[in-house]
């Protein structure tokens, strides 16, 4: 390994690390008064298990004052395989020690380690999967439960001590230009059902692109300035990126994780480089409740850009068509 290479690095790494938390904390302010206005309509939750950020595909819901989790994914880290009965539609989930659930779609009654119990709502199908209260969870595994609405998390486990900051979606226009009057707005604009703001409070900040779907939040972008950096500087930029995400959010679900994060040698800097020629792209995706979470390395034609991107799984395909129909 090249010292001066690995000392860079570390500089590189520093710095990128303080830019990551002040976009984190640019998402933890903005939004922290999200939850009393949006109180009355049904939510999203970011699920915790054991401390760390569930992976599941859908999102942690609450509705009527029910929290309902997607039970397959769920259980599925809690070591539960589910099945399904083709002829009763009952779904089972059972472990390796014999413990197991059985429920039906639209019934509130559960099958659970052998006793029948009432579930404190009806099974239903959302989001093209079944949901379960999460009271289940603890009387079907003995765990501890909550969910705390002020900051949008529930968990199973403990409490955990230190919570991700990810948007509050479905943020009106005007409520969040009015939440960030303090922030400079260095342009906005829109077209159809798209409505951009953009955001940069000094030239050597990231840049914040606010994107809003029929008025309501639904994606937002830091974009960080990495002209005149070299592809080996780019780098690691990028893995300093990726490690300050994966201390709040885990190990991404997918992308392109090959970087050793702890030093940058020469083998794993021309095999990166030799990726981001063939691909033009190099990315890393989490899912955080209803979010997706992703770190972008990308080639353009001036050069190349870094973007850390979060959006609103639930209509994210509908974001994506109506800013690719913007002229």
């Amino acid at each position: 390994m090249n010292p001066k290479t690995h000392g860079k690095g570390d500089a590189m790494k520093k710095a990128v690390y303080l830019t990551l938390m002040g976009c984190l904390a640019v998402i933890a302010g903005l939004f922290s008064f999200a939850p009393s206005i949006f109180a009355a309509a049904p939510a999203s939750y970011t699920l915790y298990i054991d401390g760390k950020v569930s992976p599941a595909q859908f999102p942690t819901v609450v509705e009527s004052n029910t929290t309902l989790i997607p039970m397959k994914s769920v259980l599925i880290e809690l070591n539960y395989t589910t099945t399904v009965d083709s002829r009763t539609k009952a779904i089972t989930a059972k472990n390796s020690t014999g413990s197991y659930i059985t429920v039906k779609p639209g019934s509130n009654k559960a099958d659970i380690n052998g006793s029948e119990v009432t579930l404190s709502a009806p099974v239903k199908a959302l989001n093209g999967t079944t949901y379960i209260p999460l009271s289940a969870v603890r009387q079907l595994t003995g765990k501890s439960i909550g969910a705390d609405a002020s900051q949008g998390i529930a968990w199973i486990g403990e409490k955990p001590t230190a919570t991700a900051p990810v948007p509050a979606w479905g943020v009106a226009l005007d409520q969040f230009k009015a939440a960030s009057s303090q922030s400079l707005l260095i342009d906005e604009g829109g077209q159809g059902d798209i409505y951009l703001l953009l955001y940069q409070d000094s030239p050597n900040d990231p840049e914040e692109l606010y994107v809003f779907y029929k008025n309501k939040l639904a994606k937002v972008a830091f974009v960080p300035d990495v002209s005149g950096i070299d592809e080996a500087g780019l780098l690691g930029y990028y893995a300093g990126m990726l490690d300050s995400i994966v201390e709040q959010y885990g190990e991404p679900v997918e992308g392109s994780n090959v970087i050793d994060r702890d030093a940058i040698d020469q083998s794993i800097l021309n095999q990166n480089l030799m990726l981001l020629a063939n691909q033009g792209y190099l990315s890393s995706e989490w899912n955080v409740g209803n979010t997706k979470t992703s770190l972008l390395l990308k080639a353009t034609d001036t050069g190349y850009t870094i973007s850390m991107q979060f959006v609103d799984a639930s209509v994210e395909a509908e974001v994506e068509a109506a800013m690719d129909a913007i002229e």
